[in-house]
């Protein structure tokens, strides 16, 4: 996984737990028949690792930490001027990443309405440096930090969060394009 490429979907447990349990009463819910159901989660599963692969994990961050006073303050150029770059330090926080993906499920010919899954990640940093020119974003350092991920469909989890030990974040990254502060 490289900077560029770690996606929300590299955040998915595996295995999933209950989501074979959620597409089986779908299913039964809307007519759906008696199906090689780890074929269907199998397929399930990829689809849900395709939408998710739609969500940056980075572009996710960027997004909460320009939502942070602090961060929102360097919009203004009075607070610094043009070609100066400022180093902006967050000390322990957490940003939480949403999405939001459906699956769209046809077994033995008959299409089933989506069915929508929320995954919450949560990233518990120790510190983040993040490097601010000219209202944007143009790098990060994080600091330590934990992330745990949760699959639910509607209001029912899937399983408890769990913590993500495979993931990684490097030491440092740019945006690229450099991402601009609302």
């Amino acid at each position: 996984m490289s900077e560029t490429s770690l996606t929300m979907a590299d955040l998915l447990p595996d295995p999933i737990e209950g989501l074979a349990a959620q597409l089986k009463a779908h299913a039964a819910d809307h007519g759906g028949g008696a199906v090689p159901w780890s074929l269907v989660e199998s397929q399930a599963v990829d689809g849900l690792k395709n939408e998710l692969g739609n969500f940056n994990l980075f572009t996710q961050l960027a997004h909460a930490w320009s939502s942070i006073g602090a961060v929102r303050a360097f919009r203004d150029p009075a607070k610094q001027p043009a070609g100066q770059t400022s180093i902006v330090p967050l000390g322990q926080h957490q940003a939480v990443l949403t999405a939001e993906p459906a699956l769209n499920l046809v077994i033995a010919g008959f299409a089933l309405p989506p069915l929508r899954l929320g995954f919450l990640v949560t990233a518990i940093f120790e510190s983040v440096h993040l490097s601010i020119r000219e209202g944007h974003l143009h790098s990060a350092s994080p600091g330590k930090c934990m992330l745990t991920a949760g699959l639910s469909c509607g209001s029912v989890p899937l399983h408890p969060p769990k913590e993500l030990t495979h993931v990684k974040l490097p030491g440092e990254f740019h945006f690229q394009p450099p991402w601009k502060i609302p």
